[in-house]
């Protein structure tokens, strides 16, 4: 996750019943106040699921359980950790595999 989150950001990022689905934002560039990677219940059949969710500065709260957006968004900040740096933000993409599957992932945005 990001640096010292407080409860209310946990609670944004976790259990915000307003979180909007990361899919529905192609294209669009997503400002980064706070992150994090947590594993929840799919609503579905119970399995376990690993969830990306993004704070934006004015609230928001966007999730995603995509694996390839979290390694893709993973990775970046880590690079930009690295050279002690943040991502400041995203630009949600997609993309079709091989298999002509859908899928999506982030991109550096300024």
């Amino acid at each position: 996750s990001s640096n010292n989150l407080s409860v209310k950001d946990i609670y944004h990022l976790t259990m915000n019943p307003r979180t909007q689905k990361m899919k529905d934002t192609v294209g669009q560039r997503i400002e980064i106040a706070a992150w994090a990677v947590y594993e929840d219940n799919n609503g579905k059949d119970g399995s376990k699921q690993t969830i990306l969710a993004i704070k934006t500065p004015e609230g928001e709260t966007f999730a995603s359980n995509s694996e390839t957006f979290r390694k893709d968004f993973l990775s970046m900040v880590e690079l930009f950790e690295s050279m002690g740096e943040s991502v400041p933000a995203v630009e949600v993409i997609n993309g079709t595999s091989n298999s002509g599957r859908e899928y999506i992932t982030c991109v550096y945005a300024d």
